[in-house]
């Protein structure tokens, strides 16, 4: 990236940029690492389980094959009966169907007591025939003569030989099955050969699949297979747990049998102590890809919702830098305009917030330096106008009314005296606050005759509680605050002479030693947009209250309320203020904040 565009650039998109550099980089390098890691160890934890399992399997093979090796010892030690069958050709009818009585009896208990045997045959020198089945087959001496299997058992050196899988051609019934041999060689005391026995059993006998192997299979596909010396299957985990059929297994596509593909697969391979069999463990490459594959996959998806979090995290962490640049570049804009606002808060205390806490500084300086130079000179200049409209002499016209009270008494005309004296007396109380400090018990007096003149002009309709501590009474306010809301509520709030209008003012000292003044009535109220908008109205005194332009309004309730929250700002400062707290249909309740 040219150095150019990225000085071009805005602060957040460089912000942004750079999150992402340094947090990206590290992160592919440490992806790849684990995807590199996690890859290794599945092929490592594949084999090891592979091994593991192959190696326990070797062991079960050797006790299958001790375990059958004692069972035909003690078939030929029981009574010699099998030496007898193979030797004494010359005996009576009647001897051989007893001989073959006591065998058969053996071989009944034999089948009982294991019964994955399927089958029990001995077949003697002579050609001569004995068998056990479960299912009742006979079995055709010349059709098993002709089986491969049994001339490599004739020829094996250990005297216990395990067959490959094989058909069962040999019987007359049920020959389609597949089964499993077990053959011994069997020779009499003098060391000549007798005969064979021989002992059909269910290839899926020879071993069990634990439920740790089948959940590795699963994972990994990890397939059992147990071989000959002649390469021939004997076991196929496949066939066992019924994937693929024995004539699928002995395919060409068996990679235990012929190695075509031997590149496609990850081969173990265990032999047994006796019978020369071979345990293969084969994975393959391509299953155990998937799963590395998997992993790169997941990943990948991981380094993208990364990606994303960090544009989310940089793009809300470069906002809280760019966004209080962002208001002081409008408020100097507003600058230029003639308008002197503030940034409202100091977000915080690192070098962004001490640079709007300086720019409120600065802001203020010029609104003081406008206000003490220019302002102060054209609110003078009004403030002459204002004199000259009222050079009527005050006393003058607090003697007059007094005439006129005293000539309603001789007239008679009482009410309209009282009502002179009580305006006479509002006048006298303002006409004194001129040389004397006002408190708030003296705007409650005033405000007390404001709602005693307006009684006798709506035949009493208005009634006024006050609820004040004696120090809150005896404190200073400036004057004509409290009748003018007292005023707005009974211009705006009465209902009607059908329902009199209470109004009730309260006091409490917060906290920070400041008066709070509610003032609420239980009138008409207004409605939430109203309130929102003399509130609005309200606020805008406090950035207004230097402007020397009379804006005419509307209404006359926002009219009142600003002239007294701007008067309230002038003399007390920012931190008071005046609000509708509230107002709704049963009443509206307004706040007026003051340093106590």
């Amino acid at each position: 990236m040219r150095k150019g565009v990225f000085r071009d650039m805005k602060i957040g998109k460089k912000l942004i940029l750079s999150y992402l550099l340094a947090c990206l980089v590290p992160l592919l390098a440490m992806s790849l690492i684990i995807y590199k890691v996690s890859a290794d160890n599945l092929e490592e934890s594949s084999l090891e389980f592979a091994s593991a399992f192959s190696s326990q399997i070797v062991t079960n093979i050797d006790d299958f094959i001790e375990e059958y090796d004692k069972v035909t010892k003690s078939i030929l030690v029981d009574n010699d009966i099998i030496y007898e069958l193979g030797d004494n050709m010359d005996s009576s009818v009647l001897d051989q169907v007893n001989r073959q009585l006591i065998l058969r009896k053996i071989m009944l208990r034999l089948t009982t007591l294991k019964p994955e045997i399927k089958g029990i045959i001995f077949l003697t020198k002579q050609d001569r025939l004995y068998h056990f089945n479960t299912d009742g087959a006979n079995v055709d001496v010349q059709s098993l003569k002709d089986q491969v299997w049994l001339d490599r058992i004739m020829k094996a050196k250990d005297n216990l030989t395990i067959t490959s899988i094989h058909d069962r051609s040999y019987y007359d019934r049920n020959s389609d099955g597949i089964t499993l041999t077990v053959g011994r060689q069997i020779f009499n005391n003098g060391g000549a050969y007798v005969g064979v026995l021989l002992i059909d059993l269910e290839p899926s006998s020879l071993i069990s699949l634990s439920d740790g192997f089948l959940l590795a299979r699963n994972n990994y596909n990890i397939k059992i297979s147990i071989t000959d010396a002649y390469n021939s299957i004997l076991y196929d985990s496949d066939v066992a747990s019924g994937r693929i059929t024995w004539e699928e297994a002995q395919s060409l596509e068996n990679p235990f049998l012929f190695h075509k593909k031997a590149d496609d697969y990850l081969i173990l391979t265990n032999e047994t102590k006796r019978g020369g069999l071979k345990i293969n463990a084969v994975i393959p490459r391509s299953d155990l890809l998937f799963k590395i594959n998997k992993i790169g996959y997941a990943t990948v998806f991981a380094l993208l919702v990364c990606i994303v979090i960090v544009v989310i995290i940089s793009s809300l962490f470069s906002r809280t830098i760019t966004k209080p640049i962002r208001k002081m570049q409008q408020r100097m804009k507003q600058v230029e305009q003639g308008q002197y606002k503030v940034l409202l808060q100091k977000e915080s205390n690192d070098e962004i917030g001490n640079l709007v806490t300086s720019y409120n500084h600065m802001v203020m300086k010029i609104k003081t330096l406008i206000e003490d130079v220019y302002i102060a000179e054209i609110k003078q200049k009004n403030a002459k106008f204002l004199a000259l409209q009222t050079q009527i002499n005050p006393h003058m016209l607090y003697n007059t009314l007094d005439s006129i009270r005293m000539k309603a008494l001789v007239n008679g005309d009482d009410e309209v005296a009282e009502m002179i004296k009580i305006l006479a007396k509002m006048f006298r109380n303002a006409l004194s606050k001129q040389t004397t400090p006002n408190l708030i018990k003296d705007e409650v007096g005033y405000v007390e005759n404001y709602v005693k003149l307006q009684n006798m002009r709506f035949y009493n309709m208005f009634s006024f509680s006050v609820d004040l501590e004696e120090r809150i009474l005896n404190s200073s306010i400036i004057s004509m605050v409290l009748q003018p809301v007292i005023e707005n509520s009974i211009e705006h709030g009465f209902k009607g002479y059908n329902t009199p209008l209470h109004i009730a003012l309260k006091g409490t000292v917060t906290q920070e030693q400041n008066i709070l003044l509610q003032i609420s009535d239980d009138g008409k109220g207004m409605l939430p947009e109203r309130v929102k908008e003399i509130n609005n109205l309200i606020i805008m005194a406090d950035s207004d209250w230097l402007s020397v332009e009379v804006v005419q309004e509307e209404r006359e309730t926002s009219i009142g309320l600003k002239n007294i929250a701007e008067r309230i700002k002038l003399h007390y400062g920012s931190g008071s203020y005046l609000r509708i707290a509230d107002s709704t249909e049963k009443g509206t309740v307004i706040e007026i904040l003051i340093p106590g």
